[in-house]
Order: C-alpha cells, then structure tokens, then sequence
C-alpha cells in the first residue's frame, strides 16, 4: 500500500513562502482561488472579480516576501486583502469626475508643448523593475497585455493591473505629483 501524502497545513506554507519558498505559494493558490472568486464577486459588481483576485493575491504575497502579511489565518488575510482592494478601486473611481466637453472642443494633440523624451529618463528609472518592464512590453514594443504577461510570467488580469499602476506611477513621476508611494507599490 503507498503511503498517504500528508498535505501541509496553511501555517506550513506561509512559513515556507516566509523562508523564501516563493513557490509554495502556488499550493495557497490553488487552495483559495475558488473561495476568493466567491469572495470577490460578493464583495463588489463593479470590477472583474477575476482582477480583484490576482491583485490580492499579488498584496498576499508581496507582503510575505518582505516579511508581513499573515502568520495564521490566511483565509481572513486574502478576504481582507479582496475586500481592500475592491475598496481602494472604488474609492479611486469615486474621486475621478466626469466634465462634460464644452461646444468647442480643441486639437489635443496639436495642444500638448512637445517634450524633450530626455527628459522622461529620469522618472521612468525611478520606477520599480516591474513598472519599467511591464511599461517597455505593451508602451514601447506595443504588445498586447496578454503578451506581456505570458513574458511577466502572471496572468493578463495581474497584467492589467500593474501596467494601470505602472501608468500612474510615471505620470506622478513625470508630473511630480505624489500620487501613491512608489516604493510601496511594487
């Protein structure tokens, strides 16, 4: 008779992706995704409960690789992190306000002052690895997202969201504007 695989515990895996076995985070994966789907869809109508989903799975384990994030429980910490997510998007759309266009509508593009590209060195390297890769793919070679991720090695959904973040990130870099704290959001 073969012996039964014992299956590890939640606790076990977080303090083996917390020693740097990044990969067993997959087992944590595979173990809440449909529960974090279910999650996800109850918590909001208003986004992809699919993009929820990989952005708090990407949080959960950003915060264990520096560290954080849950050291039992990690059922509540992913629900936290969807619910959180979901949150900060919906706080992020609330602030955005629709203007309606005036009877005369100009040329943007005639209306932009060209910018030296020179200039752009600067804040573009000042962003996370990550930005910059995700921003080189789909920006400046024009690849799809989808593309892009296959490369990045995550899911188109993740793919969206960092390259929205990324986005962001240099156009506050670039307008010095202080949207988020760029170190934290890698």
């Amino acid at each position: 008779m073969p012996a039964t695989a014992v299956r590890p515990t939640d606790l076990e895996l977080l303090h083996r992706v917390r020693r740097g076995e990044h990969a067993v985070f997959a087992d944590l994966w595979a173990r809440y995704e449909g529960w974090a789907h279910h999650v996800a869809r109850r918590t909001t109508s208003r986004y992809d409960a699919e993009d929820i989903v990989q952005e708090a799975f990407t949080k959960v384990l950003t915060a264990l690789r520096n560290g954080n994030g849950p050291t039992e429980g990690f059922a509540h910490y992913l629900r936290t992190a969807i619910r959180n997510v979901a949150a900060t998007w919906g706080a992020r759309d609330a602030r955005m306000t629709v203007v309606p266009l005036g009877d005369e509508v100009g040329h943007p593009v005639y209306e932009f002052e060209v910018v030296d590209l020179g200039e752009l060195e600067h804040p573009f390297r000042s962003l996370p690895e990550r930005w910059q890769r995700i921003l080189l793919l789909t920006c400046v070679h024009g690849l799809p997202l989808s593309a892009a991720a296959e490369i990045l090695g995550m899911t188109p959904g993740a793919a969206a969201a960092l390259a929205a973040r990324a986005r962001t990130g240099l156009r506050a870099a670039v307008t010095g504007v202080a949207g988020e704290d760029l170190s934290l959001a890698a």
